[in-house]
């Protein structure tokens, strides 16, 4: 009987143990480009090039009116859209959204 309790508990830690884990690998990625975000301090007023230098390229990239782009990187846990102006300066950020 104690060694039935005694395999589940560790089955039960094992398992609680694996997932931390696997949550923490998996969204790692989006951790270390949000901090990529942080970084780079006040997006708007920045000028495109800068971001792509130091953030690095955008997954997506769509054109909007007036000239305008919206950029969008992503990765796991971490997602950011910013607008551009045709000359290329952000003019904020336009979607955010962090997993927890």
């Amino acid at each position: 009987m104690d060694d039935d309790i005694f395999g589940l508990v560790g089955t039960l830690l094992g398992g609680f143990v694996l997932f931390l884990f696997m949550r923490l690998l998996v969204s790692e990625p989006g951790r270390v480009l949000r901090r990529k975000f942080l970084k780079l301090g006040r997006l708007k007023g920045q000028n495109k090039s800068v971001i792509f230098v130091l953030a690095g390229p955008p997954n997506a990239v769509s054109a909007l009116p007036n000239g305008k782009t919206l950029c969008q990187w992503q990765a796991a846990g971490y997602h950011i859209a910013l607008i551009f102006d045709a000359d290329n300066i952000c003019e904020g950020v336009s979607h955010e959204a962090i997993a927890r």
